[in-house]
């Protein structure tokens, strides 16, 4: 049943309301032979007839009623919403506040991102979460996944740090201590395109925390200094004093970011302008 797709659950919800396949045909305003060749097609994927014709008209089997009780799911997950729930990170989040523009009846509920690539799944699945913004999740059938950001990522240290001026080097990056965005492996290896193991492994970690922007303070007032998508780099040096190193050769990384959604959300995600969104902060 996996395979049904929503036009014919649609199909199957007319037939069931109206009894008749012309009747159901005149609702969709499809040709009655469209119904006859849907329904063919969906006793060779169920392998049984959903309907029986009696004098009173078609009557659904069991089967049926329960594929119109998932039209009836998907068409409420497609409903246009004014709430959403959004979980991704505290500097997209951010980000994200400067450009959408919503009605005043708009409401945007932010979560913290998981890092468990199956729980973020399961809440998106389960309308738990509405939209996902983060590393890439695992392929799934009913969830949409498409690239979001995509950004280099320098060395973020304070403005006057006392031992590293204009070029960072490898010996900085081993010398001096660090500030680790808190992430699962899995997390890290989906947002950067090369990891050097050994380099990430070998670092001195004096602080840990999945908030990018609780980090990114910490390391202005510190001697610390941590990995940051450049990206974000206009959005921290107009709030915190703070200066972006390019890295050496082998420390580049690239940060990607995937937007994630179910995919009986598409018109209410295409009413948000994400794309729009994205392109504007591909361009920092």
């Amino acid at each position: 049943m996996n395979d049904i797709s929503i036009r014919q659950l649609k199909i199957i919800n007319a037939l069931i309301k109206c009894q008749s396949a012309v009747k159901a045909a005149q609702e969709l305003k499809i040709s009655p032979s469209a119904i006859s060749y849907s329904l063919n097609q969906l006793k060779k994927q169920t392998g049984q007839a959903l309907f029986v014709r009696t004098r009173s008209g078609l009557k659904p089997n069991e089967h049926a009623l329960a594929l119109q009780k998932k039209f009836e799911e998907i068409s409420q997950l497609s409903s246009i919403k004014n709430e959403f729930v959004i979980a991704t990170y505290s500097l997209i989040e951010m980000l994200l506040a400067e450009h959408i523009h919503l009605g005043s009846d708009a409401l945007m509920h932010f979560t913290t991102m998981e890092t468990c690539p199956e729980e973020r799944l399961r809440k998106l699945k389960h309308r738990e979460v509405d939209i996902d913004i983060g590393g890439k999740l695992p392929d799934d059938r009913a969830i949409v996944s498409r690239r979001f950001v995509r950004s280099e990522t320098c060395i973020l240290t304070a403005a006057d740090h006392p031992r590293i001026q204009q070029h960072f080097t490898l010996e900085n990056w081993l010398e001096n201590e660090h500030l680790s965005w808190q992430r699962g492996v899995g997390s890290l290896r989906g947002l950067v395109d090369k990891v050097d193991v050994h380099l990430m492994t070998e670092r001195k970690i004096a602080w840990t925390s999945p908030n990018l922007l609780a980090l990114a303070w910490h390391c202005s007032a510190s001697e610390y200094v941590m990995m940051m998508p450049r990206m974000f780099i206009p959005f921290l040096q107009a709030r915190f004093p703070i200066k972006a190193h390019t890295p050496p050769p082998a420390l580049e990384m690239t940060f990607e970011c995937y937007l994630h959604y179910h995919r009986a959300m598409e018109e209410n995600i295409n009413a948000l302008n994400l794309d729009k969104i994205s392109t504007a902060l591909n361009a920092l």
